[in-house]
């Protein structure tokens, strides 16, 4: 392999390439970008960096001039020819490779009521960020629409800032898909201790927008719910979930699923459509799990948000939207390019800060039937806690216990410690009655994953 294309400036694509360097690829390197910045660090968008604690320059991942790679940025891919390893660019230029990794990331989900306008943000990039943080202020009303980790990490800093936060979501308890209705509800205390409005169930069902010349036009001054309550806004922030990045891939020869994600086998290899020219596309045939047997598109794989690779642990395919994975299965495409084998996976691994509370979780949370306290104690905001599924350890959470965590991570799967106090995945720890995460309205229903790549 000569030469290599990655779409997408991201940390999953600045990872790619760093493996496929470190794994001996002395080839041609081209990386493309939409955005006219380097490739930057994401998870603080919602945090420091909103909260104005970080600067532009801080965002900044390592250096990147000894990849000696070609950067062509501010230009967004608009197609790709999977037989031929053709990328075309918006800017009319045209990218042929020997080997294609697809690292776009994911955009995020738009509510019917509510597109993005003057005062109504989504963030995913950190242009998003930069216009949302000069909206907020001391007093300035904020509605954010969606209790997942983004929308529960803006309130968090928004509430820093001085701003008056309402949190909405249609669920009733923030997160309970993500972290179970346990953590859901402590968190949600944890925001009402720190002055956020959280409304749930919520369901919107209309919305008032600028009347006075004072106003800008088409800014919404209020939302309206439908057990009858109004919600005057100064700023709205929608965060109910991302789609795959991938809408450019439509006529390429790849498979996608319902939410854009490029399917893939359990290395990254990019599953050819099912009406594909598997003559022009020089397949390879895979086991596909569920879907039975598939082809795989020689020289293209995907990585990070964009990615939905087959999860033998689920039985589904699956896209990660995490900080570590985009890493981690960064090696294992370069190593699929370059036919050297990868490092296995460890468990899935995120995190999210909130107020003084850092969260630390490792496996896979959906499917527990049990959860349990096995160190520290919620009332004391510090533990560490357990998920069991057949009374297997599938998962670990730490809040403000990284030792703990990170001794737990390791061990994961070995079984459970001993004595710890058992809470039904359903019981309610701390005070109940609180934000979902997910959509608020009629729209899709998502978790509001943290920003990855």
């Amino acid at each position: 392999m000569q030469s290599i294309i990655i779409v997408g400036a991201s940390l999953a694509g600045l990872s790619a390439a760093r493996a496929l360097r470190a794994g001996g690829f002395g080839g041609e390197l081209t990386v493309v970008g939409a955005e006219h910045a380097r490739p930057y660090d994401r998870p603080p968008l919602t945090k420091d960096f909103l909260r104005g604690s970080c600067s532009t320059a801080d965002l900044a991942l390592e250096a990147d001039e000894d990849l000696g790679a070609r950067w062509l940025l501010g230009s967004a891919a608009v197609s790709l020819d999977a037989a031929t390893r053709t990328v075309g660019l918006a800017d009319g230029t045209t990218v042929r490779a020997d080997g294609v990794v697809l690292a776009t990331g994911a955009d995020a989900v738009d509510h019917p009521l509510l597109p993005v306008g003057p005062n109504v943000h989504t963030l995913r990039t950190m242009a998003d960020a930069e216009r949302l943080r000069a909206e907020l202020g001391d007093g300035r009303r904020l509605v954010i629409v969606g209790a997942g980790f983004i929308g529960t990490e803006i309130a968090a800093s928004a509430a820093a800032l001085g701003a008056d936060v309402t949190l909405l979501s249609q669920d009733a308890v923030p997160l309970r898909r993500a972290l179970g209705e346990p953590i859901g509800d402590f968190l949600a205390a944890e925001h009402r201790a720190h002055g956020v409005r959280v409304i749930a169930p919520a369901r919107i069902t209309d919305v008032d927008r600028a009347g006075r010349a004072d106003e800008p036009p088409g800014a919404v001054t209020a939302l309206r719910l439908a057990d009858g309550t109004v919600l005057p806004a100064d700023v709205v922030v929608v965060g109910i979930g991302s789609r795959a990045a991938t809408g450019w891939l439509a006529g390429s020869g790849l498979r996608l699923a319902a939410d854009g994600g490029v399917l893939c086998d359990e290395s990254g290899r990019a599953l050819a459509a099912e009406d594909a020219d598997t003559d022009r596309i020089d397949p390879g045939t895979v086991d596909a799990g569920a879907g039975g047997a598939a082809a795989v598109v020689d020289g293209v794989v995907a990585v990070g948000d964009c990615a939905a690779w087959w999860d033998p642990y689920r039985g589904t395919h699956h896209r990660l939207e995490h900080w570590t994975g985009a890493v981690e299965r960064a090696g294992i495409v370069a190593g699929v390019l370059l036919d050297t084998p990868g490092r296995p996976c460890r468990a899935p691994y995120f995190w999210s800060d909130q107020y003084d509370l850092r969260l630390q979780v490792a496996g896979v949370v959906s499917g527990h039937d049990e959860l349990r306290i096995e160190e520290g104690s919620v009332a004391g905001r510090s533990f560490l806690a357990r998920y069991y599924r057949a009374g297997e350890p599938v998962a670990v959470l730490g809040v403000n216990q990284p030792r703990l965590f990170t001794r737990a991570r390791r061990s994961l799967g070995a079984g459970p410690a001993a004595g710890p106090s058992a809470v039904s995945a359903g019981a309610g720890i701390g005070t109940s009655g609180s934000a979902a995460d997910g959509s608020v309205g009629n729209t899709v229903d998502g978790t509001g994953t943290a920003l990855a790549s």
